[in-house]
């Protein structure tokens, strides 16, 4: 019985990864639930998540870094104050309210969902991160991607792909950056979890890693195949099922 659930989160794990590659997020969004659903402690599953991202989006960048999909100047901008906050956010999850967090962030991917379905206009790239004030912008968007990634434990990439979106008109590269950001402030959380956790589940881990590897080979595979409109179609989908499963969890939050 035990053997049979370990293959169907291979599977899960997989499948999910391999989708949420090609958009620029990690799964663990998605899965987090899943593996709680499966009796597994939420601390647990939370940071089998961040590993997860880890090794699906390691795989991804390795890949996108030798098609030149990833803007490395916007990405080193938003990174490091991502890395940096992931642990607060991992360290204060427990203790936060989520609910007044969760419905800023439907807000802000509802707005985003706006824009990209309505189709708005090509401005100048990196316009936002010119200048000094364009810099603390994007610190401060890493910082807070980072702090919420860490403290929701899905490593701040549905943060990051939806700002993006209003810098690049490519949508291959805001897929690739967005993954190379998230996979830093993944295993900066990560590593927080790791600190605190008791009762690591071990094989569970070896298993997430299989999956995660192979998914981001897969996702990074598949999406050096589609075309700007088919990953922008998927980001589309993506940040419409997070927003909707969200704002599913706030009103549950509610009741």
């Amino acid at each position: 019985m035990i053997g049979a659930l370990y293959i169907i989160i291979l599977i899960l794990t997989w499948i999910l990864s391999a989708v949420f590659a090609i958009s620029g997020v990690g799964a663990a969004n998605t899965l987090i639930p899943i593996y709680y659903s499966f009796g597994i402690p939420f601390s647990i599953a939370a940071a089998a998540g961040l590993l997860l991202n880890v090794f699906s989006l390691s795989s991804a960048t390795a890949n996108n870094a030798k098609h030149s999909f990833i803007l490395w100047k916007i990405g080193v901008i938003f990174l490091i104050p991502a890395v940096a906050m992931a642990p607060v956010g991992a360290m204060v999850g427990v203790h936060t309210p989520r609910k007044y967090l969760l419905i800023i962030f439907v807000v802000f991917l509802s707005y985003t969902l706006f824009n990209l379905i309505s189709g708005r206009k090509k401005g100048k790239k990196d316009a936002v991160l010119t200048g000094i004030s364009g810099a603390i912008t994007g610190i401060f968007i890493g910082a807070l991607a980072g702090f919420l990634g860490g403290l929701l434990g899905v490593g701040g990439g549905m943060i990051i792909l939806p700002v993006l979106t209003f810098m690049e008109s490519d949508y291959k590269k805001i897929a690739g950056t967005s993954a190379f950001i998230a996979l830093f402030s993944s295993a900066s959380g990560f590593l927080s979890y790791l600190a605190i956790l008791r009762g690591v589940n071990y094989l569970l881990w070896i298993v997430v890693l299989i999956g995660g590897i192979a998914g981001g080979f897969t996702g990074s595979f598949l999406m050096h195949r589609f075309d700007s409109r088919k990953v922008r179609l998927l980001i589309i989908i993506i940040i419409l099922f997070v927003t909707v499963k969200t704002a599913y969890s706030v009103s549950m939050m509610f009741h």
